[in-house]
């Protein structure tokens, strides 16, 4: 249609235009060109099913309103998916499958950076220390192996290298992974020489990863050399000429502060804690009093300024505490202070740890601290501070937890399923052993809104009723006196979900039916109808179009920080293919309109307007929603396009917007068929409606197919395979062998009469000829019926012709009679299809409201004509009085005019005949000042029966304002024809004194000038 309009355009006769007339057939036919582009016609592909294995969670993507992708045809397709969790035990496959060809691939392991090899392992590195001193100069890395499980053996798992690089050097040390924990810890020693006296440098940390050896502890010597750009990044650690204690200061009250260490103590080890006083304290003595339980003594207690003042020790024992009294003087005055409010060190208290803490368990010894002096608050004076000190015999550095992964896609919302991920606590010690720790653990999440965590902090999850994702939430784990965090990204669903159809409007295929009854019938209640329901039973109902349905949905995680700016997984232009999550809970509103089958299929039943829904599992929310509709309109299938398939390749490759996507790409093989060669062929109908839809989407029993080729014996029949054709080929020659594919309507409903194609097309195995003129020719298979044909329609298989030459025709030879046949029988089907009786359609509620206002509309203008014709027949019979028969009939007045008598003087003067005599026709009067004025009569002298009167008068200098009535009336026969016909007759009534009464006109029947008189002093008498 497109090269129809554009030729239509190029071919109209060259008419001299303007330059804006050829700029806007300029772009009107860029529009056209535009629109032939993209054709919905090209959206084909090849329907093989590409599915990954072993792959814990993944789900396939695509991009928005890109399905299928570009570079899909009809002999290829290709899918991406997302990989969200590693796979340890074994690598997943990828395997694609067109029935009877299936190959397969294992996914290759995927890389961080585009210089780096690939990584069969998915390794978080953790740095212990943030910095290390001449006392301490190890760094120490916690290597864990993110996901569900490892291989069994501990050969299986791989050795952690690290790397240290310093201007001064390198340094390399290994660990083995740990088979229970999938953990293991470098403790690296850094040499005296890099640390400086003077200022802080630092070493930047890389690992690389390596097969297990046989030598100690599992991994070989290793290289020396540098890495390179194939190691992994790890941080930075700052290599420090000291490192300050870490001190913990706690008020007792308002003037005395104590400072603690803020470290585990080892068994036998010997600490201090010191009292500090504001300058501004001026009390003579001071008690201090301190409780430890067994395990924990108090040695000593040594002023920092022996000169100023004194300490006295005294212990008391007791079965369960010790108890210390240590009383201070003050022995000498230290002067006046410039510092009031700094504080200085007052007393030194040293303590003693006592060996054994039973088994190596972390312990902890509280200290109760009491201080008493005169001037001290009585609130303070009984305040107790305890303070707890953790003694393990082991060195522990931190505490770390591990997870099996660090993001999440929170599908809960969705499924209703709960989501989880494990959380294990460990304690790195000095030497690089791991414990695990499961005992005394406490935790919180930063964001209840995003993700929990359990109540036993063995795992964090979301569970469906979360509102919203983020990047990088926090939860907070604490065990003892050691404290540490877990940050992951959590993926939230953006609703409403994506409903995808590949046809939002089903319409009925003509001339195609199914064997079944017609859907939607009504129930029979009597005989007949009994009858009537038996014989749709055995009949056939109408096909309508099917289409394919894809449940899509965003995934995204919101700022901490409250902002509005999401961040989505991939890419705001990608989709995630949720289908099999949400199909349980997908339906059609009203299924008597339409069904969907398998959760992927959309079957259309009977004419109506409907949608299709996702239901929230966890409430009555609707998640989604997509409205379509299915129609009685007839389209026909215009084309098979046919695709051969000998075979089929695969191919990947990981993509850049993810580490965990990948994406496959397969197509057909269709070279030259070997002898026996098994062909599978895939099916594309094209509708008269610019859509295509796959074969597959169509129940295999109502599809009706056969196979012909030009040679007799080319093609043989195989085994049924679901909605998949195949065929045996015996071979073919150097130039190929055209295969040709008729679509019928179901073996049931033909009835041995409809033999005619709804379409048909055509595969060449191998290269097609090259192009040369020839004669048209055909192009339906059943009017130029082939010499070999293999046909298989709705689970029937018949084999006809098949290795005999004997009475077969070629594929271009046609015997007239059978042409006359095949133009009957479709004459025939077009008649059947007509006398078929139709599925009732039912009528939906917008329907019945739109008829009640058409109804009620039609009525309205019903009811105005009626009512117009009643007042024109009424109007009709009144006709007005005739005043030359009446002329005392009154005269309604039907407008009112207002004006001066000045203006109606004019006015009578303009109406007056030019060729009348003055006072012809007229009654003579006189003016009080003797003057004449002229005066207009209507009609002629001797006429006193005139329809209308008139009364004018002029007055001297005056203007008066009065009102006139003005009736239209039917002109008199005789008529002078100065006046025009139908003028209106104004009577005047003038409201003024007697010197204003100047003219009476005829109309007062006052025709005598002395009658006049009279008639003028009864009205001065009467006033």
């Amino acid at each position: 249609m497109c090269a129809r309009v554009a030729g239509r355009a190029a071919a109209a006769p060259g008419v001299s235009c303007g330059p804006w007339l050829c700029l806007l057939v300029a772009l009107a036919l860029d529009v056209v060109r535009v629109g032939c582009d993209q054709d919905p016609l090209n959206s084909v592909y090849l329907p093989a099913a590409l599915e990954l294995l072993d792959a814990p969670e993944h789900f396939r993507v695509q991009q928005v309103g890109r399905y299928p992708p570009a570079n899909s045809s009809l002999g290829s397709r290709s899918e991406t998916f997302l990989l969200l969790q590693p796979w340890p035990r074994a690598q997943p496959l990828l395997r694609v499958s067109y029935p009877p060809f299936a190959t397969q691939q294992v996914v290759p392991p995927r890389v961080t950076e585009p210089h780096q090899q690939p990584v069969p392992w998915d390794v978080r590195a953790v740095s212990v220390e943030a910095a290390v001193t001449p006392a301490e100069p190890h760094a120490r890395v916690l290597f864990h192996l993110k996901g569900e499980d490892w291989p069994p053996g501990p050969g299986s798992l791989p050795c952690a290298r690290l790397h240290a690089r310093h201007p001064a050097g390198t340094a390399h040390k290994a660990c083995h992974f740990q088979l229970s924990l999938g953990a293991c810890v470098v403790e690296l020693e850094f040499p005296s020489h890099w640390f400086s006296q003077a200022s802080t440098t630092r070493a930047e940390l890389v690992y690389t990863l390596e097969p297990a050896a046989e030598g100690p502890g599992g991994c070989g010597p290793g290289r020396e050399e540098d890495p390179g750009k194939q190691a992994l990044p790890v941080g930075g650690v700052e290599l420090r000429p000291a490192d300050p204690p870490q001190y913990q200061e706690v008020p007792l009250d308002e003037a005395v502060t104590l400072r603690v260490p803020n470290v585990p103590m080892r068994p036998g080890q010997i600490f201090s804690a010191t009292l500090l006083l504001w300058h501004n304290f001026t009390a003579s003595l001071l008690t201090l009093r301190i409780k430890v339980k067994k395990g924990l003594h108090v040695m000593a207690a040594r002023p920092t300024q022996p000169t100023l003042w004194t300490a006295k020790l005294d212990r008391f024992k007791s079965s369960k505490h010790h108890t210390t009294l240590i009383t201070c003087h003050r022995t000498g005055s230290s002067g006046p202070d410039s510092r009031p409010l700094e504080l200085s060190e007052f007393l030194w208290v040293d303590f003693a740890v006592e060996n054994g803490t039973g088994g190596g368990v972390a312990v902890t010894r509280p200290v109760t601290w009491q201080l008493e002096y005169p001037g001290q608050a009585p609130e303070a004076e009984k305040d107790k501070m305890v303070w707890e000190i953790l003694v393990s015999e082991r060195d522990i550095r931190a505490l770390v937890p591990l997870a099996k992964a660090e993001e999440l896609v929170n599908t809960a919302p969705l499924t209703g399923i709960p989501r989880r991920v494990p959380v294990r606590l460990v304690t790195v010690d000095s030497g690089g052993a791991l414990v695990e720790v499961t005992e005394h653990i406490g935790c919180e999440s930063a964001n209840t809104q995003v993700l929990q965590v359990s109540e036993t902090c063995d795992a964090v999850f979301v569970a469906g009723k979360e509102s919203r994702g983020a990047r990088g939430v926090r939860v907070d784990f604490w065990w003892r006196r050691l404290r540490a965090s877990l940050r992951l990204t959590v993926w939230a669903p953006l609703l409403p979900l994506h409903i995808e159809l590949t046809d939002t409007t089903l319409e009925q295929v003509r001339g195609w039916r199914v064997p079944g009854p017609t859907e939607g019938a009504a129930e029979p209640e009597s005989a007949a109808g009994a009858e009537e329901a038996e014989r749709r039973a055995r009949g056939c109902r109408l096909q309508y179009q099917r289409a394919g349905v894809r449940f899509l949905a965003h995934f995204a995680a919101h700022p901490l920080d409250g902002g509005r700016r999401l961040t989505h997984l991939l890419g705001p232009d990608w989709l995630l293919d949720v289908s099999h999550l949400v199909a349980p809970h997908a339906r059609v509103q009203d299924p008597r309109i339409a069904s969907l089958e398998g959760g992927s299929v959309l079957v259309g039943r009977e004419p109506g307007v409907t949608s299709i829904e996702v239901r929230s599992p966890l409430s009555d929310s609707i998640l989604g929603e997509q409205a379509l509709a299915v129609t009685d309109d007839k389209v026909s299938v215009l084309e098979l396009r046919v695709q051969p398939v000998m075979g089929i390749s695969l191919a990947l490759s990981w993509g850049a917007a993810h580490p965990g996507e990948v994406t496959a790409t397969c197509w057909a093989q269709s070279a030259l068929p070997a002898p026996k060669q098994e062909v599978a062929l895939s099916l594309w109908l094209s509708f008269s409606d610019h859509t295509q839809a796959p074969a597959e989407l169509y129940d295999r029993s109502d599809l009706g197919l056969s196979v012909s080729a030009e040679e007799p014996g080319a093609v043989l029949p195989t085994e049924e395979r679901g909605a998949q054709l195949g065929v045996v080929v015996s071979g073919a020659g150097a130039e190929g062998l055209p295969l040709h594919v008729a679509l019928h309507p179901a073996e049931p409903c033909r009835r041995g009469r409809h033999r005619v194609p709804l379409a048909s097309g055509t595969a060449w195995l191998g290269l097609p000829p090259a192009p040369t003129p020839a004669p048209a020719l055909p192009s339906s298979p059943a009017q130029s019926p082939p010499a070999t044909e293999a046909s298989l329609g709705g689970g029937r298989r018949v084999a006809g012709s098949v290795g005999g030459s004997g009475g077969v025709r070629g594929k271009f030879e046609r015997a007239e009679e059978e042409a006359g046949k095949e133009e009957a029988e479709a004459r025939e089907e077009e008649e059947e299809e007509e006398e078929m009786v139709p599925a009732p359609q039912r009528v939906t509620d917008l329907e019945l409201g739109m008829y009640a206002l058409l109804g009620i509309f039609c009525l309205a203008i019903l009811i105005f004509l009626v009512n117009g014709m009643v007042f024109v027949l009424r109007y009709q019979r009144k006709e007005p009085p005739d005043s030359a028969t009446d002329p005392a009939s009154p005269q309604p007045h039907n407008w009112v005019w207002l004006g001066t008598d000045q203006e109606e003087l004019s006015r009578q003067l303009d109406r007056r005949s030019p060729g009348l005599a003055k006072g012809e026709g007229g009654c003579p009067c006189e003016s009080g000042g003797g003057e004449e004025a002229p005066a207009l009569a209507p009609g002629p002298a001797g006429d006193t029966t005139s329809s209308s009167s008139t009364l004018a008068r002029k007055e001297a200098g005056g203007r008066r304002k009065r009102v006139e009535f003005v009736t239209f009336a039917p002109a008199p026969p005789a008529q002078l024809p100065e006046e025009p016909t139908g003028a209106p007759a104004v009577q005047s009534i003038l409201v003024a004194g007697e010197e204003d009464i100047r003219w009476v006109c005829e109309d007062m029947g006052l025709k005598d000038p002395e009658e006049l008189r009279n008639y003028m002093e009864r009205i001065r008498g009467s006033s």
